[in-house]
């Protein structure tokens, strides 16, 4: 079932950590829909900033979300996991005991130049992602990747 959440505007940013080799799978496009086991609440049409945790501690990447999803994961293994960029062992893993499987159709990639952890925190007051959460102060790196393009 896909979730029925009106467009965003364009103005919300939001932020969530995410492995470097599923960072990686999202910039070779092998990955099209990032998953969680809750929801992060991104509209169509919003944007994630993707912070890669250790080893690389940075962002370089933002993703644009389209379609939204709230499955059984079962489900959504069926009709997807060809686009997930995950192997069937580590996506049931991490949904064991989970009633819901949340995606997010990934529409368009954008990557630049990290901007590590030290410098988000002294510039943007950037504290890690425990969840997906907006930002609250845009580095311009990630600005501009999203609106000078």
């Amino acid at each position: 079932m896909f979730l029925d959440l009106p467009d965003d505007d364009g103005s919300t940013v939001k932020t969530l950590a995410i492995k470097t080799i599923y960072a990686d799978r999202i910039r070779q496009k092998t990955k099209t829909w990032e998953l969680r086991t809750y929801s992060p609440n991104v509209k169509p049409g919003g944007w994630l900033a993707l912070y890669e945790s250790s080893p690389t501690k940075a962002i370089q990447t933002v993703v644009q979300i389209g379609r939204t999803f709230k499955l059984d994961p079962d489900d959504a293994w069926f009709f997807y996991s060809d686009q997930f960029g995950i192997d069937f062992d580590d996506y049931f893993l991490y949904y064991r005991k989970r009633t819901f499987a949340f995606g997010m159709e990934i529409v368009d990639v954008r990557s630049f130049d990290p901007v590590p952890l030290h410098i988000l925190r002294e510039e943007c007051n950037f504290s890690v992602p425990q969840m997906c959460m907006t930002l609250k102060s845009i580095h311009q790196s990630i600005y501009n990747s999203i609106y000078n393009q």
